[in-house]
């Protein structure tokens, strides 16, 4: 994902850049929580659709 796919919004307003680069931060961050979560063969907890989940690695 790049920055320039999430400069503006459907109104047409500029973002921050700052929230841009955090997004795409957090977004790495997960992934390599789901990769570390996979090779210990634990699951992660997330907050998905208003509750709070725990997803499984797919090798279980």
């Amino acid at each position: 994902m790049s920055a320039k796919k999430l400069d503006s919004t459907a109104g047409g307003k500029k973002r921050d850049p700052d929230f841009i680069n955090a997004e795409i931060a957090l977004k790495r961050a997960a992934r390599k929580a789901r990769q570390r979560a996979q090779q210990a063969g634990v699951g992660v907890i997330v907050l998905q659709d208003g509750k709070i989940m725990e997803e499984q690695p797919d090798h279980l």
